[in-house]
């Protein structure tokens, strides 16, 4: 499993910083928290972006 940090989530949907984390707080975001840090698993992610391709989501 390879995880992606806000960083990494950040350069993948060409978000900012505020944006990346207010999705990974979001609740409909598969995110988790370790040790303080949040991160998403890179296979969930994508999994997530086909569900919510051609649809808008707010954050």
């Amino acid at each position: 499993m390879n995880l992606l940090m806000v960083k990494d989530l950040q350069e993948i949907l060409h978000i900012g910083r505020d944006k990346a984390y207010a999705l990974m707080h979001s609740k409909a975001f598969p995110a988790i928290k370790i040790g303080g840090r949040y991160f998403v698993a890179q296979d969930q992610l994508q999994k997530w972006i086909e569900n919510y391709s051609y649809k808008t989501f707010e954050v």
